[in-house]
């Protein structure tokens, strides 16, 4: 976590684009970025509607059943949020003029941002590679067409290794991951916040720290209380390092895959949506022995239980 989280693989890459221009068949010359734009806009998109879902062509993400989403954008610069603020009083005091220029972040080069949630058993690289193999063998020809246009791409990427290695070097860590699928919220069972059996020993050290220092302070003992208040304090001070690093692991921990939250599934469930809408209408005023019987051919024809069954295919919002 947060690049895994819940079963899913969130993955944000940002590949440099390449400064230098190409010459087409016409002799012109075009800077990559451009090409990059256009064979961006060219790239046909999911069947997301009703409208959409006898295009020609299909998104290329849509050949294999791991991308819940995936987006490529094209970043000329970073954006300027304004002046850092301050305190007008402390600055004056400090000789600062506030219409002083400060210094403003820019980019060197324009930058192909390629973000995708993903299906995934684990993180690293085992939840990664799978998918970066998945994406060469089914749709190698329309990364290549992207991908080239971005440095060191050419150079590197000769098979699905090479394209695994290239995606992990420019791959940034996603601070904020996006999941859904808790539609009902995660049971508290599933997650272990139970904190009070690491807390009781730091607990006991400081109340000796604390009990020694009061026994010195009015000179009761024979003053090796104050060696015994210094001891338990140290340790105190110890496990409190301790328990800061164990309960950012615990944070960090990814949380337990939602059931029925893979693509499959997901698949599944809109597809019986849809079909189960179409369903109850056309079942109105029907008796109870029409009922069941079109109940039965119904589960007979749609396997609610199978997801590799009749189902809604990848990259098609709407099929009804």
């Amino acid at each position: 976590m947060p690049n895994f989280d819940g079963g899913h693989y969130f993955l944000s890459v940002l590949v440099p684009i390449r400064t230098d221009a190409e010459q087409n068949a016409e002799g012109a010359w075009r800077a990559h970025v451009d090409l990059l734009r256009e064979e961006l806009a060219l790239l046909p998109t999911a069947q997301q509607s009703r409208v959409s879902r006898n295009a020609p062509r299909q998104s290329p993400f849509a050949r294999n059943t791991l991308n819940h989403l995936a987006r490529f954008v094209v970043i000329d610069d970073v954006v300027f949020n304004g002046r850092v603020g301050g305190n007008a009083l402390w600055e004056r005091l400090r000789g600062r003029n506030p219409l002083t220029p400060q210094p403003v972040d820019r980019l060197k080069c324009a930058y192909l941002f390629f973000g995708a949630d993903i299906d995934a058993s684990a993180g690293g690289d085992a939840g990664l590679r799978p998918y970066t193999d998945a994406l060469w063998d089914t749709m190698r020809d329309e990364l290549k067409a992207v991908f080239r246009h971005c440095l060191g791409f050419q150079e590197r990427v000769r098979d699905a290794e090479g394209f695994f290695r290239y995606i992990q070097d420019c791959q940034i860590e996603t601070t904020m991951p996006f999941n859904d699928y808790w539609a009902d919220g995660l049971p508290a069972a599933q997650v272990d916040t139970n904190l009070l059996p690491v807390l009781v020993v730091p607990a006991l050290t400081a109340a000796v720290a604390v009990l020694g220092f009061v026994l010195h302070l009015f000179g009761l003992g024979d003053g090796g209380w104050i060696w015994t208040s210094l001891i338990a304090l140290a340790l105190t001070g110890a496990l409190g390092v301790g328990l800061y690093h164990y309960i950012v692991a615990k944070a960090q921990a990814p949380l337990p895959t939602a059931p029925d939250s893979d693509l499959p599934s997901v698949l599944k469930a809109l597809y019986l949506q849809q079909r189960f809408t179409d369903f109850a209408i056309a079942q109105q005023g029907a008796d109870d022995a029409a009922l069941y019987a079109a109940f039965k051919e119904f589960m007979d024809t749609h396997k609610p239980t199978d997801v590799n069954g009749p189902t809604q295919p990848p990259g098609v919002i709407a099929t009804g």
